[in-house]
């Protein structure tokens, strides 16, 4: 924690630090958890610099517009039904695929429940009507042999 009590400091994998408002922070379990040290900062061993920027940005925002809760079951059929608020939208459709997927990571790592549920929602709509094979390449999954993919079936019959 910083010497002012009001902002706690983030420090990336890559050694980068990020001064941020504790109400805003403590949305973060591992913020949370971590806060009851007397270290200068937390450190955020997994998250590189260029995305817990933009975890900042969500933890800030949240901080002065929280998100609403995303309901179960979902209660649309695209994403822009489901997310209503236009920050919350833009936040993850301007994006590449592979930040909604470190964000997706940071969120689990952090315990940040609405980023998480923000990005898995991101990724549920972009994996939606995919064949096996565009869904195998987005999430970056190895090819399986004939084989490997007859016994998979045989195993995960659903």
């Amino acid at each position: 924690m910083s010497s002012e009590e009001d902002t706690v400091t983030l420090k990336s994998k890559d050694g980068k630090d990020f001064t941020v408002p504790s109400k805003a922070a403590s949305l973060s379990q591992l913020v949370r958890d971590s806060m009851e040290d007397d270290s200068d900062a937390i450190n955020v061993m997994r998250v590189d610099s260029t995305c817990l920027e933009k975890v900042v940005e969500f933890l800030v925002h949240h901080d002065e517009e929280a998100m609403k809760e995303i309901p179960t079951p979902l209660g649309g059929n695209k994403f822009e039904e489901i997310v209503t608020q236009d920050w919350y939208q833009n936040f993850v459709t301007r994006e590449e695929r592979d930040m909604i997927f470190d964000l997706l990571t940071a969120a689990n790592y952090m315990g940040i429940k609405p980023l998480l549920d923000l990005t898995c929602l991101k990724v549920t709509f972009e994996l939606t009507g995919k064949s096996a094979e565009e869904i195998r390449v987005i999430l970056n999954l190895p090819k399986l042999t004939p084989e490997e993919e007859a016994k998979a079936r045989q195993d995960h019959k659903w």
